[in-house]
């Protein structure tokens, strides 16, 4: 019988995997900030932007969320929680048995239930992303519309009269890459490391096929993962420095990753 005080107990915090990579924009990539205000030459739609460097880069909520929705889709799990005053509906598991067979809310986590106490840490942590040291050299050398971007122009067209309304959206260029971007992955107690990585790279696989940001369905936002690495961190029982241990080797792209799964010991 578990007693109360067990109950409480934080589960001991394992190891940690950490996942590297550069994302490489095959596309133009724009996830975007708060639209410009009203100004000649201003901006419809801008991208976001490192307010101390006025780089582009790409916020891990970014990665995280679109790879969260698309796992959600994956696994048709049920939208049960309003947000936003009922604007937007997620996925939550509200029961515990729920939440241990869930491939998707142990990782990225969820909010403890009130009525409740389930170990509901997110063990995904995702940082912001910016741009790698020889990209920014190429785009700061490139005679780009705006410092490291481009403008795209689009036009909505009026089926019947072919009326035309432009409108202007700041992209990072095809070609740039961020990175190296990591993906952290802690395994507490109990925690199945080898599913939990499974999962992480499922979403990283439909991220692929999908998009990031905005616009696209009008051909924006294609992404691929390149020079991926792994590594073990191990926190020994009791205290003392942690352990680190390279899980494979470098890996080219994310589909040479996923065929050396069942190589790497989990």
């Amino acid at each position: 019988m578990t007693t109360p005080a067990a109950q409480d107990r934080a589960r001991r915090l394992e190891s940690a995997l950490v996942l590297s990579a550069l994302i490489r924009c095959d596309t133009g990539l724009r996830i975007g900030a708060a639209e410009s205000t009203i100004a000649i030459g201003g901006l419809d739609h801008p991208v976001i932007r490192d307010p101390v460097s006025g780089e582009p880069y790409i916020p891990g909520s970014s990665l995280k969320g679109k790879m969260r929705s698309l796992l959600e889709r994956r696994y048709e799990l049920s939208q049960t929680w309003a947000i936003a005053r009922g604007r937007v509906h997620v996925h939550v598991c509200e029961e515990e048995h729920e939440y241990a067979e869930c491939p998707v809310c142990p990782l990225f986590g969820i909010a403890a239930p009130q009525r409740a106490r389930w170990f509901c840490l997110a063990r995904l942590r995702v940082p912001d992303v910016f741009l790698e040291d020889a990209s920014r050299r190429e785009l700061a050398e490139k005679s780009t519309d705006l410092p490291y971007t481009e403008v795209k122009t689009e036009a909505a067209i009026d089926r019947l009269t072919s009326a035309a309304v432009s409108r202007t959206m700041e992209r990072v260029p095809a070609g740039a890459r961020f990175g190296p971007a990591q993906f952290i992955l802690f395994q507490y107690a109990g925690d199945d490391l080898r599913r939990n990585l499974q999962v992480l790279l499922e979403g990283m696989e439909l991220l692929e096929a999908d998009y990031l940001g905005s616009s696209g369905s009008r051909g924006s936002g294609r992404i691929s993962f390149r020079d991926i690495g792994l590594e073990r961190v191990s926190f020994p029982a009791g205290g003392g420095l942690a352990e680190r241990t390279p899980l494979g080797e470098r890996y080219p792209t994310l589909r040479d990753l996923t065929a050396a799964f069942d190589s790497l010991g989990l």
